[in-house]
């Protein structure tokens, strides 16, 4: 199945990503990939590793209740959100990302926990029980 390109377009240019996820033993492998429109194979890549449920899936992707701990709020996190993806664009560029050179992070959870959220429970060993 053809994963399906979609289109944001963050201060003044276009750019395009992409999600993917595979899946191991209740393990969740997602990776979000950005670029430039029209520079497809010159991405800013993350990769996130969280568990996964057999019956409601990746919390990532199906939207999971984080603690924002700037404003003591829970917020929905999703990264089929235009506003998550925006985040990750940023992040990127403000990171060594310029839309023209390849750059990969590989702790995504990391990255979401930057971005003032707690993600502690969502590490695989840590799957609700």
């Amino acid at each position: 199945m053809k994963k399906k390109t979609r289109n944001i377009i963050v201060g003044d240019k276009e750019y395009v990503y992409v999600i993917n996820q595979k899946y191991n033993q209740h393990v969740s492998y997602i990776s979000l990939s950005i670029s430039l429109k029209g520079l497809k194979n010159i991405t800013c890549s993350f990769h996130f590793c969280t568990w996964d449920d057999p019956v409601t899936g990746s919390p990532l992707l199906v939207g999971v209740p984080l603690k924002n701990i700037a404003t003591r709020n829970i917020e929905n996190f999703n990264l089929h959100y235009p506003r998550t993806v925006r985040q990750f664009v940023v992040y990127g560029l403000e990171n060594g990302w310029n839309g023209v050179n390849r750059i990969e992070f590989n702790d995504g959870l990391q990255i979401i926990s930057k971005l003032g959220y707690d993600v502690s429970w969502l590490k695989p060993e840590l799957k609700p029980h």
